[in-house]
């Protein structure tokens, strides 16, 4: 079982870095260790590895990587583009190479050549078109038009002006300092398709990821399928021994030695296995958060803007609580005043008038009307 320990170990460990990685900054985790691991892992090494080149290479290296720093992390760029279209391309070529080379098998007709390719396509097509797709710039023209799509509730969203697009901001909008421009209903920016997700592109988006899904999903059932296969062909899964009786009695194989001899023989599609895996697992996981606040009317950035209302009203209480020198007078201000954000916090909370009941969410993400209205416009 020692082998299955280590795979278990390194797979667990890969897995709990990525997801610190992509989740750890959410409002979820704020004052808890996976938020500190994911500074770690972010912020701590790259300050990290910024000492250490500025140590060892001098003032013209760090110049240098802070203009690449600049270009990869403040500006809109392909890198990740290029990086996602790379991986599909190097995995659907040892995925040729090494899976659908072995077909046809039981279970596992030829034809799935073809229906892979086809969800690979779909994916990239997806990803083409939440990049080029408008997401809901804000501008002079259709200004008044999104500030008449919702309310500012003044808690997360209040009015203001934006001082970079020179308009009065809509509810639930924000300026994005990568793009450099206003968006309507905004979620996030999303540097897989190097364009903010917003009111116009979202359902565009939440195609992308069902299609990442199916892909990976697909693929992981079919190396399933292909990797019994080989095993029923070569006659793995009992092996005979010496029996009471003289003879030879056939024992199952133990798990340990099945995955040895894959790993011996069908290396890559056991590793393609293992890192499908992962990817279902982490894009469920992502597409399900998503699902989530569309279901309760939220947006991403809109659960930042809650938690930073909610680290408020508590400061506020916590100074009620501490402030010991005050006169009563003072002391009685301060916690009529606490109480008084503590209810206004509860009523924000216990109603989020952006939430229209599941259906109506739905439609608003899934089939939005504002975008032909704003086209007449």
């Amino acid at each position: 079982m020692e082998i299955l320990t280590f795979l278990a170990f390194c797979i667990g460990g890969l897995a709990l870095f990525i997801f610190v990685s992509l989740f750890g900054d959410s409002s979820a985790f704020r004052g808890t260790p996976v938020h500190w691991l994911h500074w770690l892992f972010t912020k701590g090494c790259c300050q990290g590895f910024w000492w250490l080149v500025k140590t060892a290479c001098g003032q013209g290296a760090e110049t240098q990587l802070t203009h690449v720093s600049k270009y990869c992390c403040e500006q809109r760029n392909p890198v990740l583009q290029l990086f996602y279209a790379t991986l599909l391309g190097v995995s659907y070529y040892l995925y040729c190479r090494d899976v659908f080379a072995l077909l046809p098998l039981p279970y596992a007709p030829i034809w799935h050549q073809w229906t892979g390719a086809a969800v690979l396509g779909m994916c990239l097509l997806l990803m083409g078109v939440t990049s080029y797709v408008d997401p809901g710039v804000v501008t002079k023209d259709n200004e008044a038009f999104h500030c008449s799509l919702y309310a500012y509730d003044d808690v997360t969203n209040t009015q203001k002006d934006c001082e970079t697009c020179h308009i009065s901001r809509p509810a639930r909008s924000k300026h994005c300092r990568i793009c450099n421009r206003c968006i309507a209903r905004f979620d996030h920016h999303c540097g897989w398709v190097n364009n903010c997700i917003g009111l116009y592109n979202i359902r565009y988006f939440l195609a992308f990821l069902v299609a990442n899904l199916v892909l990976c999903l697909y693929a992981v059932v079919l190396l399933c399928v292909v990797l019994k296969g080989l095993l029923d062909k070569h006659h793995m899964w009992h092996e005979r021994r010496p029996w009471q009786t003289g003879g030879l009695a056939p024992v199952r194989r133990p798990a340990a030695r099945l995955l040895q001899w894959l790993l011996v023989y069908y290396s890559i599609p056991v590793m393609l296995l293992i890192f499908l895996s992962i990817g279902t697992l982490l894009i469920a996981c992502f597409l399900g958060y998503h699902c989530s606040l569309i279901v309760k009317g939220m947006t991403s950035y809109e659960t930042f803007k809650w938690q930073d209302y909610r680290d408020h009203c508590k400061a506020v209480a916590q100074d009620s609580r501490s402030a010991v020198s005050l006169s009563s007078w003072q002391l009685w201000a301060r916690w009529a005043e606490s109480q008084s954000v503590k209810k206004q916090a509860k009523q924000h909370m216990a109603h989020n008038m952006y939430n229209q009941g599941v259906w109506q969410n739905l439609s608003d993400v899934l089939f939005p009307k504002h975008a032909v209205v704003s086209k007449q416009d």
